[in-house]
């Protein structure tokens, strides 16, 4: 179905001569491997792309995504706990990724993606069973797991370019990261979640004159327990709309604005066979960013986003912004 909707967007032909070459292929984003509930990654620029990077070329992207969340005290995180049983709370999450990708063929990428989380003021309140609550804090921080990643491009031509995305995270981060009492947090919340993860999608992006070009992806992420604990499955979908704004496509330095709508929707945590109703949810962002090209060769992104929707499941902290920078390179 989504093949097929994909497909009935794409009218037109591929970009001509002189058009504008896109520069470079980004390689296929971490699509954030880590959860730490809904709106702390995925994000702004994160639409993946249709195309595939030519045969024998090597790329890398460096990305710095970092979203902030509504103020919550420790005396409001006891509060929620008392009448809700318990309450978790994040005051920022700062994500940096390094994504390498090769391709093996004309039509097929390989990528590769590590990282690392850093949570600021992590609280984490529990009711007592007494009529109070207890809490306790952490700043939980440490490399994230490793995603491996492959890319198919299935067609190009006058529909534009359609590309089948797959991909395994084997649990290399650290998952052992405690709070200020000595508990270990839950995987949710840890820069690694233990477990074998698999994702598998589609990408699709076309020129849709020579200035302006459309991209949409849909990813779904399937999350595997670890130690009686599974994290949510989770679903990315993106529409991305870029415009360049000089006439001539190989300038030595041209800018590019775009805008973008992505949503993540997070299926619920379960532990032992237990839901946790405040976990789970589905979040919408509109990015609206610009990118600077240099040649045909490198391009530096800047895209601020803001949730335009946020319906979450039980009691959880919302997001309140996100700014990435992404610097891409194609040598």
């Amino acid at each position: 179905m989504l093949v097929s909707l994909l497909l009935s967007l794409s009218h037109g032909s591929d970009p001509r001569p002189g058009e504008l070459p896109r520069t470079p292929p980004a390689p296929l984003a971490p699509l954030a491997p880590w959860n730490h509930g809904p709106g702390t990654s995925g994000g702004g620029s994160s639409t993946l792309a249709g195309e595939t990077l030519a045969k024998g070329k090597l790329s890398y992207s460096l990305r710095s995504e970092f979203t902030s969340y509504e103020d919550t005290s420790r005396a409001e995180a006891e509060a929620i706990a008392i009448a809700e049983g318990e309450f978790d709370a994040l005051e920022s999450a700062w994500v940096n990724t390094l994504t390498l990708a090769y391709g093996l063929t004309d039509d097929l990428e390989l990528g590769l993606t590590v990282g690392h989380y850093a949570g600021a003021n992590f609280i984490d309140a529990e009711e007592d069973g007494g009529g109070g609550a207890e809490s306790a804090t952490a700043d939980p921080s440490g490399l994230i797991d490793t995603w491996f990643d492959v890319k198919y491009r299935l067609q190009k031509g006058p529909r534009g370019h359609l590309a089948w995305l797959t991909g395994i995270k084997l649990p290399t981060g650290k998952d052992d990261e405690t709070l200020d009492n000595g508990e270990e947090l839950e995987p949710s919340s840890q820069p690694g979640s233990g477990s074998i993860d698999y994702r598998a999608g589609l990408a699709w992006s076309r020129f849709l004159d020579a200035r302006t070009t459309l991209d949409a992806s849909g990813v779904y992420t399937i999350r595997t327990a670890h130690d009686g604990f599974a994290v949510g499955d989770r679903a990315d979908l993106g529409l991305a709309l870029a415009w360049r704004l000089g006439e001539d496509a190989r300038a030595a330095r041209t800018w590019t604005v775009f805008g973008e709508l992505s949503g993540t929707w997070l299926e619920e945590d379960v532990e032992r066979g237990e839901e946790n109703d405040s976990s789970g949810g589905t979040t919408l962002w509109l990015t609206a960013g610009a990118r600077l090209r240099f040649g045909s060769t490198a391009s530096l992104s800047l895209a601020p986003s803001l949730p335009v929707l946020q319906e979450l499941n039980g009691e959880q902290v919302e997001a309140d912004a996100r700014l990435a920078l992404t610097l891409a390179c194609t040598p």
